[in-house]
């Protein structure tokens, strides 16, 4: 159990030997074709994660001439892609020589490997029950020397069916990796089918997520079976008895009295004009897990997916997506109005499924990526549980807001101490401040306390702060939903604000907050400890008293009716349990 925890960062460096790697065979059945410009490109069962295989090169290095084969592995809809990358040569029967390798490992660097003398890295011919072993050595930071052997078997020969067409007698080859280091021996089986003439068409990793094959193009495209020939009747030469006898004075002819020859006119193709084939539909069935899950969509719709109707059609309570330019994450529930977002392929959404669903897809290929959004698409695996609450949304209907003012809805986990936000303007009606974490680590628990409060762009609270109870139905939709009104301010304190205007003349307002009801006086001294006049404000609500229309207001006159002079005064705000004060000066 202790080396589970270590497979996620070993893995990618011990894929050293995955057969879809560095398969480029040139024999008659090509399992792997090296022609540079080919690629693969292979989508998880669940949408989520990519791998995308590219031939390229020729480079040269140290004088020597190498195929580099680069492999992208992607997480949909996150922008984090790893890269693979592995030098090869291919010998002249279709043996694929492995000379040096560099892989990526984010904090523990970038592992890179050189063969000397180089290695058999694919042979040139796979049949039934064949094996080879590679022997890895690389240094990695942190961990130091790894030492890793792949076992690798054809095991058997299989038609495969993908979401793009059926693929008949693939070789499927398993690999049996066995890493070492000083902290821990690791254990990996994977498996991958190829092709002929095409390539990789599927691949199961070691924890059993399948990839298919969702789209490739070859720049050498697979051999057809060509047409028979049909032989030309020989025609019979004559026989020299059969021949004419020409003498030597042959009358000649005059050439405009010869018959002219009929000359065929050179026929003018009219152009053909073809009906456009229409782009060939396939299905996809995906099944999601109760709970949350993050699928991409791996065909386009005849009609394209909104956040709604990605909703209805998933019977989910919600749909995340990530904001790629701001790095923050929106939200759709089924409580907005109207369809919310565009869904897009090639992006990877968050979506809560309370009872988990089995969905089939229908569409054609995506049409619509650009090649910077395909290499920038992300993903995650789908299985989840209600205890394991990785995404979680406050959703809120606000009312009150005023027009070409800027507000912030805060939600706060007390006992976590995490912060989501959602930056919102009196023309949005819902707000919704998201808690997510793609490594799937939970976020909110049922029976965690949520402060919920409305800023306003000065960084006033103009709403709440409101404390709430995630209940364990909260959980279930994986969102919270409350009504904020501006205006409805519920302090955690009681407080004696500053006077405004200060200095003033004649009248100033005296604004406070009250964390529970109270009876409110505010009484009004000058320097020398004089009572000037009281201001009996009787029981006040919990709340805040903080504008013109809220707060005490002095018109600058004494008990009497008479305008108190210029100069200085104490103003005291007294309740049951709290009592502050505050200076505020007269100007004439």
């Amino acid at each position: 159990m202790k080396s589970t925890k270590l497979m996620s960062w070993f893995k990618p460096f011990f894929v050293l030997s995955i057969i879809c790697g560095f398969a480029l065979t040139a024999t008659a059945q090509n399992h792997f074709p090296a022609t540079v410009g080919n690629t693969w490109v292979l989508l998880s069962t669940d949408g989520t994660e990519q791998r995308t295989y590219t031939i390229e090169g020729p480079e040269t290095i140290n004088g020597a001439e190498f195929i580099l084969l680069n492999i992208a592995k992607e997480t949909v809809g996150t922008g984090t892609v790893a890269f693979d990358k592995s030098w090869v040569t291919v010998a002249e029967d279709g043996e694929i020589i492995l000379h040096q390798v560099a892989f990526d490992r984010g904090a523990f660097g970038i592992a890179e490997a050189t063969f000397e003398p180089p290695v058999t890295n694919f042979p040139a011919a796979l049949p039934l029950g064949h094996t080879w072993e590679i022997v890895t050595e690389t240094v990695l930071l942190l961990v130091g020397a790894a030492t890793t052997t792949s076992s690798l078997e054809v095991v058997a020969i299989e038609d495969v069916e993908t979401p793009i067409g059926v693929f008949k007698d693939c070789v499927k080859v398993e690999t049996q990796r066995k890493a070492v280091t000083a902290i821990t021996v690791i254990r990996e089986n994977e498996f991958l089918w190829l092709a002929p003439d095409v390539g990789p068409v599927k691949f199961q990793d070691t924890n059993e997520i399948v990839f298919d094959l969702a789209s490739y193009n070859l720049v050498e495209p697979p051999p057809v079976e060509e047409m028979p020939v049909v032989e030309e009747t020989p025609v019979e030469e004559p026989t020299a008895t059969e021949e004419t006898s020409v003498t030597e004075e042959e009358p000649v002819v005059e050439e405009d009295m010869m018959e002219e020859p009929m000359v065929e006119e050179p026929t003018v193709d009219e152009p053909v004009v073809e009906e456009p084939m229409a782009p060939k539909t396939y299905s996809f069935d995906l099944t999601l897990e109760p709970g949350l899950n993050m699928v991409s969509i791996p065909l386009m719709p005849e009609e394209s997916y909104t956040a709604k109707s990605l909703a209805e059609m998933l019977n989910a309570t919600l749909v995340i997506r990530l904001d790629t330019v701001t790095q923050n994450f929106i939200a759709y529930t089924t409580l907005d109005e109207g369809d919310g977002f565009g869904i897009d392929g090639g992006k990877g959404y968050i979506v809560n499924t309370p009872t988990g669903e089995a969905v089939t897809f229908t569409g054609t290929a995506w049409d619509n990526q650009s090649e910077t959004e395909a290499e920038d698409a992300p993903a995650a695996p789908t299985l989840s549980t209600h205890k394991n609450t990785w995404a979680f949304v406050v959703t809120s209907n606000v009312r009150g807001m005023q027009a070409d003012t800027g507000y912030t809805l805060v939600a706060e986990n007390l006992r976590t101490g995490t912060i989501a936000t959602e930056s919102i303007t009196s023309d949005v009606k819902r707000s919704a401040a998201v808690w997510a974490d793609l490594n799937r680590k939970s976020v909110v628990e049922a029976g965690d306390k949520l402060e919920i409060a409305l800023y306003d762009e000065h960084g006033n609270v103009v709403s709440g702060p409101f404390q709430r109870t995630v209940t364990t139905a909260d959980i279930r939709n994986a969102f919270l939903s409350l009504q904020l009104n501006v205006g409805d301010v519920q302090p955690k304190d009681t407080i004696l604000a500053q006077n405004f205007p200060n200095p003033f003349n004649p009248e100033t307002w005296i604004p406070y907050q009250l964390s529970k009801p109270a009876e409110v006086t505010i009484s009004i001294h000058n320097v020398a400890g004089q009572l000037v006049r009281t201001l009996d404000l009787g029981l006040q609500p919990v709340g805040s008293y903080m504008t013109p229309a809220t707060a005490a207001y002095w018109d600058g006159k004494n008990a009497v009716g008479e305008h108190v002079s210029s100069g200085l005064y104490f103003y005291t705000l007294q309740t049951a349990d709290f009592a502050a004060t505050r200076r505020m000066v007269i100007l004439k």
